[in-house]
């Protein structure tokens, strides 16, 4: 089973940014899977209320498996990601692939390929990135064997307060609460686990800047000696558009958001 993990938290973003994601995947695939979020959105028997299992769902789509946003460490917004490292969490099998996304990206064209790339234990997939990322991880989509790398989620809650904020604290990033994909580059290399990267020309990323955006497309076309990234519409290329980035949403009137975005 390959199951497909996020989190939502706080309100930066709105609930239908999961739906999307979701709708976007199933129409986007022919793979089964589980789309799993975690979330901090109350509960309203007034949106969903199967009476029969006595089941309670929030504004979620029902297809989507709601799992409870705890403190349990005062675990932080997109920290919560870790748990599903965990073999424990989200009623994994064993033999299970764990995918993990973020929520600020838009799927534009099939991606049976990059769902069922092979994953072996002991190994990350991670997006393969074409623009400056000195990291050379992308905490936007990770992919491993459920508990394979059980340490990232086993060293983190040792002490979550402090590697939440170390990262931060050591300058490597400017943000209070970044360096989630920090930590977790530092684990594999800590654990020698195997990080593999996708094809970097399937992935595209936007901002809210003209002026950025130009210089995002001639990035793309020299690095991959190719045509425009995204003009009206996305490169036949591109899999999945990542709109990452401090306290970035998606915004615009792009034609391809207009088209994918739903």
């Amino acid at each position: 089973m390959i199951k497909i993990c996020t989190v939502y938290f706080g309100d930066r973003y709105s609930t239908d940014y999961v739906d999307k994601l979701y709708n976007s995947i199933k129409r986007n695939s022919t793979v089964d899977f589980e789309f799993i979020v975690i979330s901090d959105t109350k509960v309203d028997s007034r949106l969903y209320d199967d009476s029969a299992s006595q089941n309670r769902v929030t504004m979620f789509n029902k297809n989507i498996t709601v799992l409870p946003y705890n403190h349990l460490g005062d675990i932080k917004k997109h920290w919560h990601k870790l748990k599903f490292f965990s073999p424990q969490f989200g009623n994994q099998k064993p033999g299970d692939d764990i995918i993990i996304m973020d929520i600020d990206q838009i799927i534009t064209s099939n991606i049976d390929e990059l769902l069922t790339w092979p994953v072996k234990d002991n190994e990350l997939l991670t997006y393969g990135v074409w623009w400056e990322n000195k990291l050379g991880i992308n905490g936007g989509f990770y992919k491993f064997k459920s508990g394979s790398l059980k340490f990232v989620w086993d060293d983190f809650i040792k002490n979550p307060e402090f590697w939440q904020m170390n990262f931060y604290n050591k300058g490597d990033v400017h943000v209070p609460l970044y360096g989630e994909q920090n930590y977790v580059k530092w684990k594999i290399q800590e654990h020698n686990a195997i990080l593999t990267k996708l094809p970097a020309e399937w992935l595209g990323t936007w901002t809210d800047s003209y002026k950025k955006n130009l210089e995002l497309n001639q990035m793309y076309m020299n690095r991959f000696n190719t045509d425009y990234m995204i003009m009206d519409d996305v490169h036949e290329n591109i899999k999945v558009v990542h709109f990452a980035g401090v306290g970035k949403t998606i915004t615009g009137n792009d034609k391809f958001i207009k088209d994918n975005w739903k």
